[in-house]
């Protein structure tokens, strides 16, 4: 009688398939999450490292967040307006009915420069910066200083206009001068969207205080 003296073959180790990271961590983020539901039910629940657990998290998340999507949409919105404006700017340089208003302004501005201690670039970039200055202060923060120097600053306008410009279009460049001032007045005199409310306050009757407490 034989006797069989092969050992038997133990269990086939079982092989990860999957070595990733992002399996990995969805195996840890499981495995967390069961012994979290287990231990829910105990009386030491919540753990004290949840929290700065959850808040870390959370930090990280608003950060990737921020510097995956919030930093390029920005960037985008930064490239958007300053093509934007250059565009805008090119194109008011180049349309004739911009040069009607710009071009007697900055005529009279350079004529008028002599005996100032800046040149008459300057004094234009000057006069472009507070237009632009003025309208960015009225349209976006409403103050009434911005608003009355927008007004000063469209009568100078038109007046200039009008003082520079010479012959039968005279009177024509004067109202296209205005006319673009009342345009963006539109925008940079412009009322707020809610109502505002006037709350009075009446000074107090004793009189007519005693006379409804008597009827009550």
């Amino acid at each position: 009688m034989s006797t069989d003296t092969t050992t038997p073959a133990g269990p086939a180790p079982i092989e990860d398939t999957d070595a990733s990271w992002p399996a990995m961590l969805n195996e840890w983020a499981g495995d967390l999450w069961r012994r979290l539901h287990r231990g829910r039910h105990r009386e030491d629940w919540p753990p004290e490292w949840l929290i700065p657990a959850a808040g870390a998290a959370g930090v990280l998340l608003v950060a990737l967040l921020l510097f995956g999507l919030v930093l390029p949409l920005l960037r985008w919105i930064g490239r958007f307006l300053v093509d934007a404006v250059d565009g805008g700017l090119d194109w008011l340089r180049d349309w004739n009915l911009t040069h009607v208003v710009l071009d007697p302004v900055r005529d009279y501005l350079t004529a008028h420069s002599a005996g100032l201690p800046i040149d008459a670039e300057t004094l234009w970039w000057t006069w472009c910066a507070a237009g632009v200055g003025l309208f960015a202060f009225a349209f976006l923060w409403r103050a009434v200083a911005a608003r009355l120097g927008w007004v000063l600053f469209g009568a100078a306008t038109v007046a200039m206009v009008w003082a520079t410009t010479t012959g039968p279009a005279r009177s024509t460049t004067a109202g296209i001068a205005a006319l673009w001032w009342i345009v963006l007045s539109l925008f940079a005199l412009r009322r707020p969207w809610t109502q505002q409310r006037v709350t009075v306050h009446l000074p107090e009757l004793p009189w007519l205080a005693r006379i409804v407490q008597r009827r009550e």
